[in-house]
């Protein structure tokens, strides 16, 4: 088998309108009246123990008092962070989009239609023949199952 090499990669950082506290954003869950005691119970345990620190991000519906957790919202929000990432791993590595011969998604729990992986190929502008793999709703732990596929594409395909 050949070896396979991470050679670069890139986060999406929303704007910062979108950050908050973790105050804030109890305050924003406990406000909107969509969760019960113990899902904010389990919420507040959740960022408590996460290890992460007291600034985050939220998207723009969440942040809405109402909050706006509707199609709409999530579409905007899996686009900024998908469309974000891929432009900037493009601009840091010089990739040209012809050269793309493989895209896996993976998305733990918004499955819209289309699918993430074609709009990414329509946003970019991707090869028609490209290798698209869409894997959604499939939980966080799907992410070890996405570097595994990968993994074995790459080892296959030149």
């Amino acid at each position: 088998m050949r070896s396979v090499y991470l050679v670069d990669f890139a986060c999406y950082r929303p704007p910062r309108s979108q950050m908050c506290s973790r105050g804030s954003t109890m305050r924003t869950a406990h406000a909107s009246g969509l969760f019960s005691e113990s899902t904010l119970d389990f919420m507040q345990k959740t960022m408590d123990r996460s290890g992460l620190g007291d600034c985050t991000y939220l998207p723009e519906g969440l942040l809405r008092v109402p909050t706006d957790m509707c199609m709409g919202e999530a579409m905007k929000e899996a686009q900024a962070v998908m469309f974000g990432a891929v432009e900037e791993l493009l601009a840091k590595t010089g990739v040209d989009v012809s050269d793309i011969g493989i895209l896996v998604v993976n998305c733990s729990l918004f499955c819209p239609v289309p699918s993430l992986s074609a709009m990414i190929m329509n946003k970019f502008k991707l090869r028609h023949d490209l290798l698209t793999y869409n894997l959604q709703g499939m939980g966080c732990s799907c992410g070890l199952a996405v570097i595994g596929l990968v993994k074995h594409l790459l080892q296959k395909f030149k």
